[in-house]
């Protein structure tokens, strides 16, 4: 799936401004670019994780949209908004239903699955103390050999 670029007319990181931005948008990774025309360095990552359950909360209010704490874009149009929005959210969207129509398709009686125990299968053994220490063994007399 290739990046979706949209083309902005303020984006504030944090509280830095980029003015006439672009943010381009990967599906596939799940991460939201700031592509700034006339740099040399390319695109800077702003939000991951975008399109999980984990990710970053994107609302819409008029020509702002906000992906996360950090993040906020102000579009030159509504409707560039809210492509932008559906084009984040959707994917959210159509992930959740997946897994709630999996979570009905189980028993209501059937118990989670355990989480796996491999670092457990692979750590050592305790290690076995004397009881009597090397200072002691040594205070001992030997017997002589007749």
């Amino acid at each position: 799936m290739p990046t979706k670029v949209f083309e902005v007319e303020q984006v504030l990181y944090g509280a830095a401004p980029f003015n006439q931005v672009r943010l381009g948008y990967n599906a596939a990774a799940g991460c939201l670019n700031l592509i700034v025309p006339g740099s040399t360095s390319g695109a800077l990552q702003i939000a991951s994780g975008l399109g999980g359950f984990s990710g970053p909360k994107v609302s819409l209010e008029g020509l702002t949209c906000t992906v996360g704490p950090a993040v906020k874009a102000l579009f030159c149009d509504e409707a560039t908004a809210a492509k932008f929005a559906s084009c984040l959210g959707g994917c959210l969207q159509a992930e959740q239903n997946k897994t709630d129509e999996q979570q009905q398709e189980a028993a209501p009686v059937t118990p989670p699955r355990a989480t796996s125990n491999a670092a457990m299968a692979i750590t050592p053994p305790r290690v076995k103390r004397a009881r009597r220490s090397f200072a002691d063994l040594a205070e001992e007399p030997v017997p002589k050999k007749l």
